[in-house]
């Protein structure tokens, strides 16, 4: 559907980035956020998994989400609900999505182990708005799934699946539930055995490339993190993100144009440039529970980001210092 104030939105972001503006007459166009940092399994490049001491663990009320919501909602065109933990956790989850996608209208996705899911939530998510359901499930059978999925059952989450998959022709659910499956050395044997099982259960199969420990990638160098993990970097070269030979990424991002396109909300409020950082207190742009979220996206941190990413002069070190440092973005 046609939508003047999304258009005119769109078109301020690319003129910002490419014209060097730091300071923004735009708004976020995606907004990511996390319904909680809790998780149940143990995956061992995840910081949530690994236990991470550095960060606060909780989980968003719905009376917190709404607002974050209405702040930006009528300039947003797509949510994406998940991120360092595991959303069916919260029991007002289903809710986010309704609000976000049905009395919003705003594209709405999410991503899951799936490894725990009530009868009450797989109706809940059928009929809830919910435009697309990322399951990760990096194996296809139990022996390999668990080596990474540390605590998961994959026959459960198999067995998940399908119930998602019926409930959606139940209610005539627009609903999408695709299988991501990332590739790794332990799991990379399995791509064809995955592709038939994502067949029989009726739903969609994406193959995805890996990073080293997800906290690590941006934090530390790229030579540190290939030594570190390399038991983890698949053989295949299709799904093999790094040159392992000359310790670097084989392809850095160019431009990062994520903080004049997006912004990703934690838990607690906390406002950080994109989805991909970690999300200790000292890196956050600001509180959008404290502060309203156009004073956060035009702070002087946000700035700072934007003109270390244009390469202009600033005084303000961000994440986006140490996501460049570390060679994750390589101008």
């Amino acid at each position: 559907m046609f939508n003047l104030r999304h258009r005119i939105n769109r078109i301020l972001i690319k003129l910002s980035y490419r014209l060097g503006i730091s300071r923004l007459w735009s708004m976020p166009k995606k907004l990511a956020l996390d319904p909680t940092n809790h998780c149940d399994l143990k995956c061992p490049l995840c910081p949530t998994g690994l236990g991470d001491k550095t960060v606060d663990r909780g989980l968003m009320k719905l009376h917190q989400f709404k607002p974050v919501i209405d702040s930006m909602g009528k300039w947003l065109q797509s949510v994406d609900l998940y991120s360092w933990g595991e959303p069916l956790l919260n029991k007002s989850f289903v809710e986010m999505i309704r609000y976000s996608a049905v009395d919003k209208g705003l594209r709405t996705i999410s991503s899951a182990h799936l490894n725990n899911l009530t009868d009450e939530q797989v109706e809940g998510l059928a009929k809830s708005g919910l435009d697309k359901l990322i399951v990760s499930v990096d194996g296809a059978s139990q022996d390999v799934y668990q080596q990474y999925r540390v605590g998961g059952d994959i026959e459960k989450v198999f067995n998940n699946m399908k119930r998602l998959v019926d409930a959606n022709k139940k209610h005539n659910s627009k609903l999408g539930v695709v299988w991501n499956f990332l590739v790794m050395k332990q799991n990379e044997h399995q791509l064809d055995m995955a592709r038939e099982r994502a067949k029989e259960l009726g739903v969609d199969i994406t193959f995805s490339v890996m990073r080293t420990n997800l906290k690590n990638d941006i934090l530390q160098k790229v030579e540190d993190n290939i030594k570190e993990d390399a038991q983890w970097i698949p053989e295949n070269q299709d799904y093999n993100p790094y040159d392992v030979k000359e310790k670097k990424r084989k392809n850095p991002i160019k431009f990062c144009k994520r903080p004049w396109m997006e912004t990703f909300v934690n838990w607690n409020g906390d406002v950080f440039p994109c989805g991909c950082v970690v999300t200790e207190n000292k890196y956050s742009m600001g509180n959008v529970f404290e502060k309203d979220f156009s004073d956060i996206w035009n702070g002087a941190k946000y700035v700072a980001a934007r003109k270390e990413l244009l390469d202009q002069p600033n005084d303000l070190e961000t994440i986006c210092h140490l996501c460049k440092q570390n060679g994750y973005y390589t101008p």
